[in-house]
Parts: structure tokens; C-alpha cells; sequence
């Protein structure tokens, strides 16, 4: 039983760590898209690998591709819409 509640906390601190990875991904990405500095940006999990970026009165989508895992990997966030104004 400890074990596996040892395994559970694992996963969901390496869970949240990608996550975050995820996100900033986005946030190096989404102020060069909609021309709008990184403080009046935010990020919002659509799905498991799509996010929305918002700010500057705009937003649009995007989707990870590649490996999101620690430093240096090879995700990068690809714009799915037109940025749009809300």
C-alpha cells in the first residue's frame, strides 16, 4: 500500500512538472503571435496537449508537439488559429 501511494505522488508531481513545462512552452511563444508582452498574458489547459493563450484584447490555440519532458526537450507550441480579438 505505501508503495503504491509513493507511486501515485510520483506521478502527479512529475504530472504537474510537465505540465508547467507545458505552459511555458506556450507563454515563450504567444506574445510574439499576439504581439502583447508576457505580464498581460494567460494560459489556459484546453485539453491534454492544446492550450489557449489570451491578452492584448486577442487570443488564440495551440498544440504541443514533441517530447514536453525536463530540460531541453523538443516541445514547441504551434498556433492552431488565427489570432483573434475577443
Amino acid at each position: 500500500m505505501k508503495y503504491k501511494l509513493a507511486g501515485l505522488t510520483i506521478a502527479a508531481i512529475v504530472l504537474s512538472g510537465c505540465a508547467s513545462l507545458m505552459e511555458e512552452t506556450v507563454m515563450k511563444r504567444a506574445p510574439f503571435d499576439l504581439n502583447c508582452d508576457t505580464k498581460s498574458m494567460t494560459i489556459h489547459q484546453l485539453d491534454r496537449r492544446t492550450y489557449g493563450a489570451s491578452g492584448c484584447d486577442r487570443r488564440a490555440t495551440y498544440i504541443l508537439q514533441g517530447p514536453c519532458a525536463g530540460p531541453g526537450s523538443l516541445c514547441t507550441a504551434i498556433m492552431n488559429t488565427v489570432a483573434e480579438n475577443q
